[in-house]
């Protein structure tokens, strides 16, 4: 079966069955890869047949516009409630204020406004100043929100300016860092804006970008009529917070190290090192995060508190979210592991996935099928971490990276109240 999710994945087999075979030892054969394997197939054929389709005689092509297609029927539902309860022209509203009613009790830890006001004048992103008609960084930063300056940068400058950018997150130090709400922010909807929406959407495939350090969500003004665009900016919008969320809390548990800037800035360059090695594999931070979303009864007070809470551990179900709104969405709870295959090929079921695949309009040779492919990764190895000695070795060698450090004279009293 590891050969089958090898291919689920897309990858060599040799290597990868060899991979498994590490894990399956060292967590004392428990045939988690059997089980997955087996899972998907079997809640596969039962999602195939809730669209009406013959999961014995249904091409790749035919699931995937099926998918496409359930999609942007329940883009019109979503719309249509949207419609009924404020009205046609509050839509995009209508979905900042129910992210805001999501968000309410969600706090992060992250940079200080002012902070990032000082780093943008030291690098000024002057691509960004000219696409939006501004003739300095005062003047921007004086009529615009720092995190959509910031959001806008990341996205549209180079990476020689996103590097020295991020060098400058080196001298960071924890008293940059504030406890804060997480915001959600709608841009203006000049010309100028429209275009660099349209640009940026085009470019990143979706209308919704966020600044993880600033902990803020923005939402692009799109005045393009976009099928699907609605239920796709709902979906990354809520995945925005629940990286957000993840970021916040490593940021937190760092903070306390000699190098905190140095992680930081690894961090968000996107190069977090591992916390954890079992069977030879890396287990990052987002590994961790979600385990211990997941299985809260395993929380291990002695390490994370009590500067990280049990509470900022929990991450948001996007598809729980979404049936919530009407039970046509149901349909999509529990796909984010799930896909259709041959042996050359495999249809994500993940929403996500089938997001990007709707709003683009994209082909079948085109499918993008990259949060499948992370979803089933992520499920495997958490049922491997989730074995008691492989939790175990986990939590000992997280001691040791996050305690270790410490300084002697160093008095959690101090230390502010999450």
């Amino acid at each position: 079966m590891s050969r089958s999710l090898a291919e689920y994945l897309g990858i060599s087999s040799p290597s990868f069955i060899h991979q498994i075979a590490s894990l399956e030892k060292s967590a004392g054969e428990p045939a988690e890869d059997i089980k997955l394997s087996n899972e998907i197939s079997l809640q596969t054929k039962s999602k195939v047949k809730a669209l009406g389709l013959d999961p014995n005689d249904t091409t790749l092509e035919e699931l995937y516009a099926s998918l496409k297609q359930i999609f942007l029927r329940d883009n019109t539902v979503l719309e249509s409630s949207i419609i009924e309860l404020e009205g046609e022209q509050s839509i995009h509203k209508s979905i900042s204020k129910n992210l805001n009613q999501i968000i309410s009790n969600k706090n992060c830890f992250s940079l200080k406004n002012s902070v990032v006001k000082n780093q943008l004048r030291i690098n000024p992103p002057m691509k960004l100043l000219r696409k939006l008609g501004y003739t300095s960084i005062e003047s921007i930063l004086k009529k615009e929100p720092t995190p959509i300056i910031l959001a806008l940068a990341l996205a549209v400058e180079d990476e020689k300016w996103k590097e020295n950018y991020y060098n400058l997150y080196i001298s960071l130090r924890p008293s940059d860092f504030e406890e804060k709400k997480i915001q959600i922010f709608e841009p203006k909807s000049s010309k100028r804006w429209q275009a660099l929406s349209q640009e940026i959407a085009k470019s990143q495939s979706t209308t919704v970008i966020s600044t993880k350090e600033l902990g803020s969500i923005i939402l692009l003004p799109i005045n393009e009529q976009i099928k699907g665009l609605t239920l796709a900016s709902l979906i990354f919008a809520l995945d925005s917070i629940n990286q957000i969320s993840i970021s916040s809390v490593f940021s937190k548990i760092n903070q306390v190290k000699d190098n905190f800037g140095q992680v930081i800035a690894a961090a968000f360059r996107g190069k977090t090192d591992s916390l954890a090695l079992i069977a030879e594999q890396d287990v990052p931070w987002h590994l961790i995060h979600k385990f211990y979303s997941k299985f809260k009864d395993k929380f291990p007070f002695h390490i994370f508190e009590p500067h990280v809470q049990k509470e900022n551990f929990n991450l948001i179900n996007i598809e729980e979210v979404l049936s919530t709104i009407h039970p046509c969405f149901e349909f999509w709870f529990g796909t984010e592991y799930l896909a259709y295959k041959d042996q050359m090929q495999a249809v994500s079921l993940n929403i996500k996935d089938v997001a990007i695949n709707a709003v683009n309009n994209l082909d079948y040779s085109e499918a993008s099928n990259a949060y499948f492919k992370d979803g089933l990764w992520t499920e495997l190895m958490l049922r491997y971490i989730s074995q008691s000695h492989l939790e175990q070795s986990i939590l000992e060698q997280l001691d040791n990276k996050l305690l270790i450090d410490y300084p002697n004279d160093f008095n959690f009293e101090l230390m502010p109240a999450s």
